[in-house]
């Protein structure tokens, strides 16, 4: 068991909107629950809170200074902004070393698989688990060891996974999926459609109407036409109407 982490807070007296103003001069507002106690507010330091945070993680006992004795806790939970990042508050959980608590614990993949070498795909379709210990045997993370993946198809579960079982209970289950070897899947690009061109040496057949919307083929010089294909006769031409005022051409006379 490694030595518990310590981190100095203090009571917090700003509450509400106000806290900002915390937040702005570098302390991180923060609330400790749990234990059989009440809520108390408290403050830490941002800066060393956030070193301290990328190593310990949710799964590291701590040992919080500066209230009445030192307190043994879990990182329960952090908020940060959506825009920016950064930290904007801290939960810690009051623990008892002789009860038993619930953690997720990260998973950390290792090794190398020979089906991703070989140009296949790990699918991770889980990247923590839930345990209980006590919280002095609370693991940082659990190791994944995918080198034996030699396939596609081929699995780890839950069942898998290596830890002190006289220390640490799995909670999920025995069946559930950590990671998977898949084929890669190419998708071919949509090809435009040919036209249709008629085979050399086809005879184009003549005569045929074309479908609504196209426009007739013309005809070749000297062929016939059918009767559907027969061009209109021209108009009968009138005879000129007289010019004003010139005199009528007499009848012809009859026989």
């Amino acid at each position: 068991m490694a030595d518990p982490q310590k981190l100095g807070i203090h009571p917090r007296a700003i509450t509400g909107k106000k806290v900002s103003r915390l937040r702005r001069d570098g302390i991180l507002p923060g609330v400790v629950f749990g234990g059989h106690k009440d809520s108390t507010p408290v403050q830490t330091d941002l800066k060393t809170f956030e070193r301290g945070y990328r190593r310990w993680g949710t799964t590291t006992l701590l040992t919080l200074t500066g209230l009445d004795g030192d307190q043994p806790a879990l990182i329960h939970d952090v908020s940060r902004s959506t825009l920016t990042g950064r930290l904007l508050h801290v939960d810690f959980l009051r623990v008892s070393l002789t009860e038993k608590v619930h953690a997720e614990v990260p998973l950390h993949f290792v090794g190398e698989s020979p089906a991703e070498k070989a140009g296949a795909v790990l699918v991770h379709a889980k990247s923590e688990v839930n345990v209980e210990a006590f919280p002095q045997d609370i693991p940082h993370n659990i190791e994944v060891d995918v080198s034996g993946l030699l396939e596609v198809d081929d699995s780890i579960y839950v069942r898998d996974l290596k830890v002190d079982a006289a220390k640490v209970e799995i909670l999920d289950e025995a069946d559930e999926l950590l990671v998977r070897v898949v084929p890669v899947r190419v998708e071919a690009e949509p090809t435009p459609a040919a036209a249709e061109v008629p085979a050399e040496g086809a005879e184009v057949v003549e005569g045929v109407a074309p479908a609504e919307g196209e426009a007739a083929a013309p005809a070749k010089p000297g062929a016939p036409t059918g009767a559907a294909g027969t061009a209109p006769k021209p108009a009968a031409t009138a005879p000129a109407a007289p010019k004003p005022g010139a005199p009528a051409k007499p009848e012809a006379q009859k026989k």
